[in-house]
């Protein structure tokens, strides 16, 4: 039997999380079933589960890949000049996800399965963790570069102003999955009319 190079096995997980995630966008995460993932990737059954033990093994895998993504957004935006103000970072974010998702309300889906399942809940807690960081990085950055604030002094801004710009694409999500007359871009203006800058 011929040796599988871990280039193979990367591309391979590559192509059963992006047949995934198709498969998610259409029916959300629970709703879709491992044959459906099967189905959608072409692959057979012994072929996914080498790579995934499980179905809540290629949503934790899936939603950690897409939240990666927009974290490299805030980093590559970190490398911009000038720089955006923080409260326009949301949008930022909510405009990558609703491109790899389609639909936000999977990730409302993903933080409800977080609440009774202790894998999804630690990979949703570092995936925060993650952005937060990214967040409170680049909101220093931005108070240091702007309004010329010494880094110590930027620092503590950013570590208290972070999980705002993180609330707020939460509340986006929350609200743009359950309240029917929700408007996505009034809430937009309204962050970044208001969110600290």
């Amino acid at each position: 039997m011929p040796k599988v190079t871990e280039e193979y096995r990367v591309a391979r997980r590559d192509e059963i999380a992006d047949a995934a995630l198709r498969a998610f966008r259409r029916k959300g995460f629970q709703a879709t079933s491992m044959a459906e993932i099967i189905a959608e990737s072409g692959l057979s059954a012994g072929a996914i589960y080498g790579h995934y033990p499980s179905k809540d093994a290629i949503i934790v895998d899936v939603a950690s890949r897409v939240v990666g993504n927009r974290i490299l957004d805030v980093e590559r935006l970190a490398r911009t000049e000038p720089l955006a103000p923080p409260p326009t970072i949301p949008r930022l974010l909510i405009g990558g996800m609703l491109g790899a998702l389609g639909n936000p309300a999977i990730m409302l889906q993903l933080w409800g399965e977080g609440v009774t399942d202790p894998a999804v809940r630690t990979v949703a807690h570092d995936v925060i963790v993650r952005l937060r960081g990214a967040l409170a990085e680049y909101t220093s950055l931005w108070h240091q570069r702007t309004h010329g604030t010494p880094p110590d002094e930027a620092d503590v801004l950013a570590a208290e102003q972070a999980p705002l710009l993180i609330s707020a694409v939460q509340g986006f999500v929350v609200q743009s999955a359950i309240v029917p007359d929700f408007d996505p871009e009034a809430y937009l203006r309204a962050v970044e009319k208001y969110l600290p800058r």
